[in-house]
């Protein structure tokens, strides 16, 4: 059982998981370099995880509006230096 504080997400995804409910299981599933997919993109939070710690993140997202709003909140974060890279 891991006890997770949630973490808000102002876009408009009813089902945003927060970021520490992600970075162990990356952390735990893949090395630096390596490659994490998220079949159900969603917002984001994975592939924002996955940059966070060096892997290359592949997102499949079949509704346009959810791919662009993880494209913008990944870019804007990176962007922000919140990942660790600019």
């Amino acid at each position: 059982v891991w006890t997770v504080a949630t973490h808000p997400f102002n876009g408009a995804h009813f089902a945003t998981f927060p970021p520490d409910l992600i970075d162990p299981c990356v952390r735990a599933s893949c090395p630096s370099g390596g490659s994490v997919l998220d079949p159900f993109v969603g917002s984001g939070t994975t592939g924002l995880v996955a940059v966070k710690h060096e892997c290359d993140f592949i997102g499949i997202e079949l509704n346009a509006e959810y791919a662009a709003m993880a494209r913008r909140r990944i870019g804007a974060e990176a962007a922000q230096g919140k990942l660790g890279f600019a």
